[in-house]
């Protein structure tokens, strides 16, 4: 059964060999390569499901073109090529020279009938293909005098063009060699101008060179892309972005060109409507981009060609424009733009077979685009003689104004230093004024402050006289019935001493018992164990308050010592116990731990200003309810933290703000000085305390002072 469908096969095609004589490839001389593009027969697969065996049965066309042109289609095409060996050379290799093929299959005849298939194109990866090259080489062994016929089976997105030719290897590795000699040039010839313009941007840093040669990178690569090197090189492992950047490095291209055009031209000083119409065609390229990456490829290839047909109008007349108004290095921009186009010009003119298909006529873009680039390289190095001949006459004129000032400046010298010597003069009288003026408010300071401290020494020596005075008056109240209780008992002990032998006992005894009758013995004893108790206990009382007077007032308080806080906290509260209304309930938690290095003499007074003020502001509060100064302290690790909070009246922001000012007070006339919270941040300041309050009026006022333990140290 094999047997018979394989003669049924070989039969057919003789049949169609018989048909299509007119179509043979001759192959006689092995010395040249020959185009047999017109030999070949097309059929098109619209629906791209067809197989070989339902291909060989289908009736091919003659293609009528020196180079087969089917454009832009989603269709399958297949071709016929029936080749006739009359040279020597059995092995010979076929050329299909049109690198951007997303898929090419190649069918050769085995000796049984059958077909061997090799599959090729950029769906798959580069190295998979049996020559390592850009161009599709396939192998084509006829013996001599013998004819064969071959298929290829051919798919794209990008237009297809068809030059095929064949021979022998030698001679196809000449055309390769000689094609890569020319693509060598202009790779040369970019690389160059990319690195030349590169080193230019490093040495003056000008915007212009850096867009430029991103611009050269974008235009070498889609231009080599259409020769394939990018794929056999750059990409070789991604078959999927080989298919996608012949539609993404075009629109880049043309972006890249707009951005470069609007800096280089001035588009934005010269002409603002020509650079605001540059952006509108950001959005055609883009969606192109999209498109492409969506799979509508054919859509996406005529909006980047009606795109590109825009921009290079609109590049044209913008280079005109300018031109027109003065600015000579866009005349080599029309120039080098121009060249460009014409390279474009035959490039298209060859797709539309207009012109013939050849390696001047294939390679008009590429020429175009190195006479491009070498034009706006010699157009930017004009830019910068421009620069040069601008900067040097600025410079000029710069001199010019230098010398003119310079005359200026001379005149002004003599007058400057006719005012200059009188203002001396007036600025002397005014400094004699000054040192006088300050001299008296350093006096009237030192008076505010010591009228401050002897206000402070009044408070304290009124606490401490009336601190003293109850249990002096105690001790004083005692000590007249104590003497008289003294006495009764000396007179009870002069009746014993008057016992001797010869006295009458009974009437002695008799007259001693009366007598304790008479002072009440009993009563005196009690009396006057009372009276020493109350004696101890006042003075007791007034030890007290002279030790608190000592913590308080601390006479080493120029020396730095370890302190508890706490302590000079009480002696502070014992020296103003008698200024505390009676309505005020004072809460004390303190830490009898918080000890700290400091100078504690400083620290009372500043504990004194602070707690008089809460005082103050308790006893001016109108309120029912009852009156609240809590004063904590709390030691952590390394900090001491003292809080006085009180239920008073409050400060409002502006009072909050001016309350460590010098000479800043709420009190009346002859009540403050202003100079205690101001001293108090001095101090803190000192020991490098942090101060915190927090107030709102009407609902009372909390200070917060943290100091570290070791003096010196911020907390």
């Amino acid at each position: 059964m094999l047997r018979l469908k394989l003669l049924f096969i070989s039969l057919f095609i003789a049949f169609n060999q018989l048909k299509a004589k007119d179509s043979l490839v001759v192959y006689t001389d092995d010395s040249k390569l020959i185009n047999i593009s017109p030999y070949l027969y097309i059929y098109e697969d619209v629906s791209g499901t067809l197989k070989l065996n339902d291909i060989i049965k289908k009736d091919f066309k003659l293609t009528k073109s020196e180079v087969p042109n089917f454009g832009i289609s989603e269709s399958l095409f297949w071709i016929k090529i029936r080749i006739n060996n009359q040279s020597k050379e059995e092995h010979l290799l076929l050329s299909v020279m049109l690198p951007t093929l997303d898929n090419i299959g190649f069918y050769s005849p085995n000796d049984n009938g059958s077909y061997s298939s090799l599959l090729e194109g950029e769906q798959f990866p580069f190295y998979q293909r049996k020559y390592i090259d850009s161009d599709y080489l396939f192998d084509v062994n006829i013996p001599k005098d013998s004819i064969k016929t071959f298929y290829l089976k051919i798919s794209s997105k990008e237009g297809i063009q068809l030059p095929i030719v064949l021979g022998t290897e030698g001679e196809i590795y000449t055309q390769i060699k000689n094609r890569d000699v020319l693509s060598g040039i202009y790779f040369g010839i970019m690389i160059a101008l990319i690195l030349y313009n590169f080193f230019i941007f490093l040495s003056v840093k000008d915007k212009n060179y850096i867009y430029y040669v991103i611009y050269i990178i974008l235009i070498l690569i889609t231009q080599t892309i259409l020769q394939g090197y990018p794929f056999q090189y750059l990409w070789p492992n991604y078959p999927v972005f080989a298919q996608k950047s012949l539609f993404i490095f075009p629109s880049l291209v043309s972006i890249a060109g707009l951005e470069f055009i609007r800096l280089f031209l001035q588009l934005k000083i010269r002409s603002k409507p020509l650079f605001i119409i540059s952006y509108i065609f950001y959005l055609p390229y883009l969606t192109s981009i999209f498109l492409a990456f969506i799979g509508l490829y054919k859509i996406s290839f005529h909006m980047m060609e009606l795109s590109s047909m825009s921009v290079s109008i609109y590049m044209l007349i913008t280079a005109i424009l300018i031109l027109r108004k003065g600015f000579q290095p866009a005349k080599y921009f029309l120039a080098a733009w121009s060249a460009f186009l014409i390279g474009i010009c035959i490039y298209v003119l060859k797709d539309l077979e207009i012109l013939p298909f050849n390696n001047f006529t294939r390679y008009t873009m590429q020429i175009g685009s190195a006479i491009e680039t070498i034009l706006l390289s010699f157009a930017l190095a004009n830019r910068i003689n421009i620069l040069k001949r601008e900067k040097e006459q600025s410079q000029t004129e710069m001199l010019l104004a230098l010398k003119e000032n310079e005359k200026l400046i001379t005149e002004q010298n003599i007058v400057l230093e006719q005012k200059v010597e009188g203002r001396t003069i007036e600025l002397k009288e005014a400094n004699q004024n000054l040192s006088t003026t300050l001299s008296n408010l350093r006096e009237t300071q030192t008076q505010l402050i010591n009228a401050e401290k002897m206000a402070s020494l009044g408070q304290l020596t009124a606490g401490i006289a009336h601190e003293i005075n109850n249990p002096i008056n105690f001790i004083s109240g005692s000590l007249k019935p104590l003497k008289m209780d003294i006495l009764d008992l000396m007179n009870l002990v002069e009746r014993y001493e008057k016992i001797n032998k010869n006295s009458a006992l009974d009437d002695i005894l008799k007259e001693i018992e009366k007598y304790k009758s008479e002072i009440d013995l009993d009563y005196i004893k009690k009396e006057m164990e009372m009276l020493l108790a109350g004696i101890e206990d006042g003075t007791k009382r007034t030890q007290e308050i002279i030790s608190g007077l000592k913590t308080f007032s601390r006479l080493d308080e120029n020396e730095i010592k370890a302190a508890n806080i706490s302590e000079g906290i009480e002696a502070t509260l014992l020296l103003l116990k008698h200024t505390i209304p009676k309505d005020v309930d004072v809460i004390l938690e303190l830490d009898k731990t918080a000890v700290i290095e400091c100078l504690p003499g400083k620290l009372n007074q500043v504990f004194m200003n602070i707690i008089n003020n809460s005082i103050f502001a308790l006893s001016k509060k109108r309120t029912t309810e009852t009156k609240k100064l809590v004063i904590k302290s709390y030691a952590s690790n390394e900090n001491v933290c003292i809080s006085v909070e009180d239920t008073g009246i409050g400060m409002t922001p502006e009072v909050k703000n001016k309350m460590f000012d010098p000479f800043f007070t709420t009190k009346d006339v002859g009540e403050g000085t202003g100079l205690g919270m101001s001293i108090v941040y001095k101090i803190l300041e000192t020991h490098h305390a942090k101060i915190e309050v927090d107030t709102a009026y009407g609902k009372g006022t909390k200070i917060t002072i943290t100091l570290n333990k070791k003096l010196g140290v911020r907390p």
